[in-house]
């Protein structure tokens, strides 16, 4: 081959090894933020059931019957089912 031939292969070749490691790499980010993800809310759930029953022992019944999920529980739920 010529060598202007040689180098435009040399350089597909590594165009692809660039896009394989771009797509590694997302891959990656992706399962990290979604393990990221799933223990916060799994702390914020354990956070919500320990408010809970603090509401409970102390008698805080209309409190308890009226608190909406938080705001963060909220946006993290939906986090899960978009993605």
């Amino acid at each position: 081959m010529l060598p202007k031939q040689d180098i435009m292969l040399k350089l597909a070749e590594i165009e692809e090894s660039l896009n394989q490691l771009e797509q590694s790499l997302h891959d990656r980010i992706s399962v990290e933020e979604h393990e990221g993800l799933s223990t916060l809310s799994d702390q914020i759930q354990k956070m919500d059931n320990h408010l809970s029953s603090v509401e409970r022992n102390t008698g805080s019944k209309s409190i308890l019957k009226n608190r909406e999920k938080s705001y963060v529980l909220q946006k993290l739920e939906l986090s899960f089912k978009t993605s």
